[in-house]
């Protein structure tokens, strides 16, 4: 139940989308936690072909259950996998491998570098390396002001009762970063509530440190943004997106 409520929590976030598609277009593309589809449909609905991996059945069931209501021309264009982004091998090479929605920070520096192994063993050469990711500035400052407070997200309706979900978030500082939990509140006719969490570690990593994981990867890192319209990343920025290539 939880992948179905993140799932309606943010499938209305449509603002990166064509981000990504500038990409995807014209090439096949590798999605690293593709989750509920959220991405990758929209993809294959503008044409482009997508891979999405990702290690939640839960999620992957979702996603393969929106995909089934896309039109053939739209199905045929995803191939949803289970596998884990640290050990993946698909046997082939793709002309992007994107990792959207802040996925690449929940990964310890050691998941990283396996991570990156992944991304140059399957991009074709001058292939493109996206991926976006919490401004770290940002973490620190919600790690300072405003640990431990509870915030009111979204309310939207429950996927199976049609009953208001509140959705709220809160933050703890921990070693090497913050915890985000989400609570998912399932309001019932009779007053009661059902409550159901989950939670995610984003570790804090200075954007000097990504640059250089990627220059040691073997990719040219070609652009560094702040937001999806391509804006000058600033410690102020909403997001750290980063652009690299494979040049081999």
């Amino acid at each position: 139940m939880l992948a179905k409520l993140y799932h309606a929590h943010h499938k209305a976030y449509q603002e990166d989308i064509p981000f990504w598609k500038q990409f995807a277009e014209g090439a096949t593309a590798l999605e690293l936690g593709c989750g509920t589809g959220r991405v990758a449909i929209p993809l294959a609905r503008a044409g482009c072909s997508v891979w999405g991996i990702d290690r939640d059945q839960a999620m992957l069931e979702v996603a393969g259950t929106n995909l089934a209501g896309e039109p053939d021309s739209v199905r045929e264009r995803v191939f949803l996998l289970q596998a884990d982004m640290t050990q993946f091998c698909a046997g082939a090479r793709f002309g992007a491998v994107i990792s959207p929605c802040n996925t690449f920070s929940v990964l310890d520096v050691g998941e990283r570098e396996a991570v990156y192994q992944t991304v140059t063993g399957h991009l074709e050469s001058k292939g493109v390396f996206a991926v976006s990711l919490p401004n770290p500035a940002i973490l620190a400052q919600l790690r300072g002001e405003s640990e431990g407070e509870t915030s009111l997200e979204e309310v939207f309706p429950h996927p199976q009762t049609g009953n208001p979900v509140q959705a709220s978030s809160a933050i703890e500082g921990t070693q090497g970063g913050v915890t985000w939990r989400w609570h998912y509140d399932h309001l019932l006719p009779d007053g009661q509530v059902e409550r159901l969490t989950m939670s995610t570690k984003h570790y804090h990593v200075p954007v000097e440190v990504y640059k250089n994981e990627i220059a040691n990867a073997g990719l040219c890192l070609d652009a560094v943004y702040g937001d999806f319209e391509k804006g000058e990343y600033t410690p102020e920025s909403r997001h750290l997106i980063l652009v690299a290539r494979l040049l081999d």
